[in-house]
């Protein structure tokens, strides 16, 4: 499982993290490619399908509805392949459409084993993401508010950032 929170990003949080202590870990470039399946809709039914690449590396990865009403926590399913746009070609050839791209600018921060990632989001502005991964509990939600709340971070975000471009699109 994936448990994570996210929030838009307060002025000065790279100073906050480094007061706290958080080690930077990475900064990548992530062009995400979402698709929809032939039989259901995603956004109906809460899943995503998608190809990410990052710096020469791709993934494809399924994510399944949420499991809770305040955190973005789901099943995460993710691996590695060698070829992404023969992958995008045999889903568009099985019937999936392609969707929506996600890109963004991605700063990965690692604070008491919890993951932060500062997500600079074409289309949509700069995030703050707290998550990590394993059983879904109460202590592990707890840990990540707990994280949230010494960054200063509020009025958390539930949509993915799939959901929220896609929410754009619609109101344009």
């Amino acid at each position: 499982m994936e448990i994570e929170i996210k929030a838009r990003a307060p002025i000065g949080i790279r100073e906050t993290l480094r007061n706290l202590g958080a080690a930077p870990s990475v900064k990548v470039i992530q062009r995400d490619v979402y698709f929809n399946h032939p039989q259901r809709d995603f956004e109906e039914t809460d899943e995503a399908l998608r190809i990410r690449y990052e710096d020469g590396r791709t993934f494809m990865t399924y994510k399944g509805p949420k499991v809770d009403k305040k955190t973005k926590t789901r099943e995460e399913i993710e691996f590695s392949i060698d070829d992404g746009r023969k992958a995008e070609s045999m889903l568009e050839k099985l019937g999936f459409r392609r969707s929506v791209e996600v890109s963004k600018r991605r700063e990965t921060y690692i604070l008491e084993g919890i993951r932060i990632c500062l997500d600079d989001v074409e289309k949509l502005g700069f995030f703050v993401e707290i998550e990590t991964e394993g059983y879904d509990t109460e202590e592990n939600r707890k840990k990540l508010f707990e994280i949230g709340d010494r960054l200063g971070l509020k009025n958390y975000i539930r949509k993915s950032y799939l959901e929220m471009i896609l929410k754009n699109e619609k109101d344009l």
